[in-house]
């Protein structure tokens, strides 16, 4: 009974009921975003990361290294020459696998990435299944087969069987395509979870002859026809035996100077530094926001107690005691705040998930939405606080009705 008449109370001033609603779920929506948006893109970029243990290749910049090899983005650095990947082949004590890598063709703004078989039996654990499995089809086995991953097929409308040509470059509509080297789709990939759902694979083998191709065709003078051309690779995916091994092969390219070996979880964590770094910038604003709801929560409350000292008095007439009016008042300050707090949570999430599909669509790196231990405690502890807090203005309305009593006394 107390509950619907707190209810009705509310629904009569359907103004005042929104803003306070809204002012509660805009705050408590800010700082659901702030933590969920962090610990999604965290999990998502660790996803994406964990079948790259190592990565060789010339020197540059290792975070473009990180972001061409296993995001996809971004330029590849100058090529190494392909001895580098025979070379670390022979170091079988400390190398289980080394996977040459090409970059630099695309078709319709997907990469294609020349690679050699192996990469299909690499695994993120050694209990995990291969990081690479199929849908369909089988993995390449000569130049010019493709195995494509899965938003490739699905947005390209690619099946098995399916040809098509590449061109120079990452531009989706580029002019320099590679005319006469049609490849063929032999594989589509099952989900990764990763941005190798985005990934056009094919032996390495195809694109050297590809770009052999067209320098014989635009710069290859006459009577150099028969100059063996030189075969490179953009990076190199290095598979350790174990842990030591991976810092003893870390060791020997230390005093290097035309290559270097970069641990992507590494480069990952220097990115979440800076991460979090912004993310004790954004705590103290998330934090401002839940005060100020607070305090406008309690100041609110306190004018719309002033207006509703008429309906008070005549609940008290009619034989309502202290308690009942009280009762009322902190279920009408319940609704308000749980359920702003609700709505502030499904904003939140909400957001992130649209976020989150925005950046899935682009880069194909997945981001789970979960609630975390901290931001359930944010949640719950809200919703206490401001309850308490609206036991100030119970207070006041009981002055006030004391007040009104001793008068008609």
């Amino acid at each position: 009974m107390i509950a619907k008449l707190a209810c009705k109370q509310l629904r009569r001033r359907p103004v005042t009921t929104g803003l306070l609603l809204l002012i509660i779920a805009l705050s408590v929506g800010v700082s659901v975003f702030l933590m969920t948006l962090h610990q999604g893109l965290q999990k998502g970029l660790t996803l994406a990361t964990e079948p790259f243990s190592l990565l060789v290749s010339s020197p540059g910049s290792q975070h473009q290294l990180v972001l061409n090899a296993v995001f996809l983005q971004d330029r590849p650095l100058p090529n190494l020459p392909y001895e580098e990947v025979t070379a670390l082949q022979k170091k079988e004590k400390l190398v289980k696998s080394a996977i040459p890598l090409g970059f630099g063709d695309s078709y319709q703004g997907y990469r294609v990435v020349g690679a050699s078989r192996d990469i299909f039996q690499l695994k993120a654990y050694q209990s995990s299944a291969p990081w690479l499995s199929f849908q369909e089809g089988r993995p390449f086995e000569k130049p010019f087969e493709a195995v494509i991953g899965r938003d490739v097929a699905a947005r390209l409308h690619l099946n098995v069987g399916s040809t098509f040509e590449s061109t120079h470059g990452l531009l989706p509509k580029s002019r320099h395509a590679h005319k006469g080297h049609p490849f063929t789709v032999v594989g589509i990939l099952k989900d990764v979870q990763g941005p190798y759902n985005q990934v056009i694979l094919t032996p390495i083998e195809s694109i050297w002859e590809v770009h052999e191709h067209a320098q014989k065709n635009t710069s290859t003078p006459k009577g150099n026809t028969t100059a063996e051309p030189k075969r490179q690779v953009s990076a190199i995916m290095v598979e350790p035996v174990g842990y030591s091994q991976a810092y003893q092969l870390a060791s020997q390219y230390q005093s290097r100077k035309d290559a270097m070996l970069v641990f992507p979880a590494q480069t990952i964590i220097q990115f979440f530094n800076l991460m979090g770094r912004g993310e004790k910038m954004w705590r103290p604003v998330g934090a401002s926001l839940l005060l100020l709801s607070i305090i406008i929560v309690i100041v609110t409350s306190y004018l719309s107690t002033l207006t509703r000292m008429r309906e008070y008095a005549i609940l008290r007439a009619l034989g309502a005691s202290e308690k009942q009016v009280t009762a009322i008042w902190l279920w009408q300050n319940g609704f308000l705040i749980f359920g702003g707090t609700l709505l502030g949570s499904f904003l939140g999430f909400g957001t992130c998930a649209i976020v989150g599909h925005l950046v899935g669509t682009s880069t194909s790196v997945t981001m789970p939405l979960t609630l975390s231990l901290p931001a359930f405690l944010m949640l719950l502890s809200m919703g206490m606080l401001g309850l308490l807090a609206s036991l100030a203005p119970v207070t006041v309305l009981k002055k006030k009705l004391s007040a009104a009593e001793s008068r008609e006394l």
